[in-house]
């Protein structure tokens, strides 16, 4: 009956259970800011419909009726004027270009929010598991303290074990109980997080803790094609197309205008074009200004990539020392503890061995299995740091 219970428990809870990736796609799927930048995508895309459209006509009622000085008698004249902004030259192919880039600046910068996204989701999802493992092994110290408190009251009574004794035990169980409640505290406060970005209530992460070096090539594969780095290159080529239409602007449209106007003798119509005159030249100024502003883009471009080398090198560093510190206590350390164990476990003689030695041994192996997973959690710090800079997100 009891193997029946725990089969449907664990079959629950693997139903309940979710993956850190399908974690990521549901939280993309909800998650409000990033609705936001579609949003903005949607817009662009309207703008570049209307970015090659003429600008409205112009209609002008007119009359002199209004009198200064001496009546106009027959002067009278009332009328209308239509005119209409005619674009020549490539100034509409450039103000399409540049709607074109700001949409593309739009949908890296939506990239790069889903990007920092998964690596949050990633940081919070493994912190929560190693929590878990770590309550575990606690509670499992915990009934290693229950059992050394039971052993020296049992050797108390044969004057083998002093009161201290005793007494410490039990504040040492009185601590732990502290620090489970305290870890339990951040294990919640670990979910709420992750449901704060995710959008979703999570009861159980499926996923298991595989700590791996990672090559300085597979961090480096991508940095090309980060959003950042496709928002900056945008950003550049849209500065130039801002030059590029500075000086379109010279002489990028001529104003026709049609003029009916009639008085109590006649009608007549008047036709004028008017071109604009660059006399100031304030059209040279803004082009300069939009040169140096693309020049100024490719420096903070380089100076972006520049970082995102270093900072890549600097969590990869730390992440394949903590994979390596993770082996050797896994690997070398606990295999000697445990050997140790079982060599006092098999030792039944109170002259060659204090049974407590059997149960402090126990402690200090569990010791291990916690500094264990505090080069895990060091681990999976830099492992989500790593998803952001190299742009190594899901696929």
């Amino acid at each position: 009956m009891i193997k029946i219970l725990l089969s449907s428990f664990l079959a629950s809870s693997l139903l309940s259970a979710i993956t850190i990736d399908e974690l990521v796609s549901k939280s993309i799927e909800k998650n409000i800011d990033l609705r936001g930048l579609e949003k903005s995508i949607q817009v662009a895309n309207e703008q570049i419909k209307v970015s090659k459209n003429w600008k409205n006509p112009m209609l002008a009622l007119k009359t002199n009726e209004i009198m200064l000085d001496k009546p106009l008698s027959n002067q009278k004249m009332y009328g209308v004027e239509l005119s209409q902004v005619i674009p020549v030259g490539s100034k509409l192919d450039i103000e399409e270009s540049i709607a074109k880039k700001d949409k593309n600046i739009q949908i890296f910068s939506l990239e790069d929010k889903k990007l920092e996204l998964e690596a949050k989701i990633y940081e919070y999802s493994y912190t929560i598991l190693i929590l878990e493992k770590r309550y575990e092994i606690l509670e499992y110290y915990q009934k290693n303290l229950d059992k050394l408190e039971s052993l020296y009251n049992s050797l108390y009574k044969y004057q083998k074990a002093s009161l201290n004794e005793i007494l410490n035990t039990q504040i040492s169980k009185l601590d732990l109980q502290i620090e489970l409640e305290n870890l339990k505290t951040s294990i919640d406060n670990a979910y709420l997080n992750l449901e704060q970005i995710s959008y979703e209530k999570i009861e159980n992460i499926n996923e298991k803790l595989s700590l791996k070096p990672i090559s300085k090539e597979f961090i480096e594969s991508d940095l090309l094609t980060h959003p950042k780095v496709k928002v900056l290159e945008e950003n550049s080529l849209k500065y130039k197309q801002i030059a590029k239409l500075e000086e379109a602007n010279k002489f990028s449209e001529v104003t026709l205008s049609v003029e009916y106007m009639q008085n109590k003798e006649q009608d007549f119509a008047n036709i004028s074009v008017a071109i604009p005159l660059p006399i100031y030249k304030t059209e040279n100024l803004n082009k300069v200004k939009a040169n140096l502003n693309s020049n100024e883009t490719n420096d903070r471009l380089q100076s972006l990539l520049h970082n995102l080398r270093l900072q890549n090198k600097i969590y990869l560093n730390s992440l394949n020392q903590s994979a390596k510190n993770y082996e050797l206590i896994q690997k070398e350390i606990i295999p000697l503890k445990v050997k140790i164990q079982k060599n006092l476990e098999n030792y039944n003689s109170f002259d060659l061995i204090k049974p407590q030695d059997n149960i402090t041994n126990l402690n200090e192996l569990l010791n291990y299995e916690i500094k264990a997973l505090e080069e895990a959690l060091k681990y999976y710090e830099a492992y989500s740091q790593i998803i952001y800079f190299s742009n190594k997100g899901i696929k």
